[in-house]
């Protein structure tokens, strides 16, 4: 996943979509899809995407993390999530299932895409797209597990 394809992802992913979070960033909602598309006519800026993804954050929305994950993963690098309360609580194994789910998905891309012994831009795209969604749920899975382990550690002190 592009820095440019997260970005669409969590304009459209934040409550109200384009029409909602165009007038926090001061724009239009038509100037802000025509930016987020790609048009060379409507130039993206650093500051907007930055703001973009710290809006996103602010609000925890789905995808909130996938700029700052696709600016990472250009560079070779992960981004680690801080430690959040959960609702209804931690669960490992929906995490871990999660994470198993995205990498078969991932796996079969990869399968799929070289199966003809070429992996076009199409394929590429869409390997790159899945393990985006992979890398998001394993930091699901590390904040789950370092949220359990907060809880664990809560308990513990409480019933000493």
């Amino acid at each position: 996943m592009t820095p440019l394809d997260a970005l669409r992802q969590m304009a459209k992913s934040y409550p109200g979509g384009y029409d909602s979070l165009a007038p926090r960033l001061g724009k239009t909602a038509e100037v802000l899809r025509k930016e987020l598309s790609g048009d060379p006519k409507f130039k993206l800026g650093l500051s907007t995407a930055t703001l973009i993804s710290e809006i996103c954050i602010e609000a925890n929305t789905p995808h909130c993390h996938d700029f700052v994950n696709a600016i990472a993963a250009d560079g070779g690098g992960f981004v680690r999530l801080p430690v959040v309360e959960m609702e209804g609580g931690p669960c490992v194994h929906r995490s871990i299932s999660s994470v198993a789910q995205e990498l078969s998905h991932v796996m079969s891309a990869a399968l799929e895409g070289d199966a003809d012994g070429v992996i076009s831009d199409n394929d590429l795209a869409r390997i790159q797209k899945e393990a985006a969604e992979a890398l998001a749920a394993i930091q699901q899975l590390v904040q789950t597990v370092e949220a359990k382990n907060k809880q664990g550690k809560a308990q513990t002190e409480a019933s000493a």
